[in-house]
């Protein structure tokens, strides 16, 4: 699959994956800081943004097109950062790719099962109703993004999490759409919370060809302890950080700690 890609500064490539209902729109200011240094490549997956959409979703569908991305722009190398399912989706391009990666940045996600812990498998309802409620909203019904707004908010109350999903949408030809291929999303939705597990790596870990940051939110549950034993078992000699009063959007929530933590690691 051919996806769509933004390019910013010049140097060693730099690709940036958001995570789910994310875009490369998301990572603009991000992208242009860090483009004073790095050619930075922010790249729209499968069934978000200007991406194609397709039925399939799966992790190894996402690698597939990031290899197909690399041959395109004809990348040697890289350095990779992914959030959230952009985050796993980096883990199992570098674990399949070590050649091509120069270093791996993972912001808020681990190489975990979240189905199988009670307390993470929340996410998975939690997603599920977001989605569930798009599919189940006719746009068509609706003259203004302040009216939807309105109706969403009867099933996703978290007033920040609609201004996010909100991002999504957009006009053509006069009537409102969603750019994320909702109906793929959900029917997808268990194989993007459960997969990506360091179990599924155990022919190639301990993995030390590249070095590697994990960059929590320090209010996001996302990378707690049992999380953390995955990270060491898959990377050992893999770097922590912690931003301070961020949660799952630390990017967004707090850029300038983001970068900074980013750019040390790099530098």
């Amino acid at each position: 699959m051919n996806l769509f890609y933004r390019i910013e500064g010049e140097g060693e490539p730099l690709v940036i994956l958001h995570g789910l209902y994310g875009s490369s729109d998301n990572w603009m200011t991000i992208a242009r800081k860090l483009s004073e240094a790095y050619k930075v490549i922010t790249v729209d997956l499968r069934n978000h943004g200007a991406s194609p959409h397709d039925s399939s979703h799966t992790y190894n569908d996402m690698v597939t097109d990031l290899a197909w991305l690399f041959h395109e722009l004809e990348l040697d190398s890289a350095h990779l950062l992914g959030h959230s399912m952009g985050g796993k989706t980096a883990i199992a391009f570098a674990a399949d790719y070590p050649e091509k990666t120069k270093s791996l940045i993972v912001a808020d996600i681990a190489p975990t099962n979240y189905l199988k812990n009670p307390a993470s498998s929340l996410q998975y309802d939690f997603h599920k109703n977001i989605l569930e409620t798009l599919q189940n909203t006719d746009l068509s019904e609706f003259n203004t993004r302040k009216e939807i707004d309105q109706h969403l908010a009867n099933q996703i109350t978290q007033k920040f999490v609609r201004q996010f999903i909100l991002k999504n949408l957009h006009r053509n030809k006069g009537k409102y759409e969603w750019k994320i291929n909702v109906k793929a999303l959900l029917e997808n939705l268990s194989h993007i919370i459960s997969g990506i597990d360091s179990d599924d790596f155990d022919d190639r870990i301990p993995i030390l060809k590249y070095p590697v940051l994990f960059i929590k939110g320090e209010l996001s549950g996302y990378i707690d302890e049992e999380s953390e034993k995955n990270i060491n078992k898959m990377y050992p000699e893999a770097k922590i950080a912690s931003i301070e009063g961020a949660s799952h959007l630390l990017h967004a929530e707090k850029p300038e700690e983001f970068i900074n933590v980013v750019t040390d690691f790099l530098g």
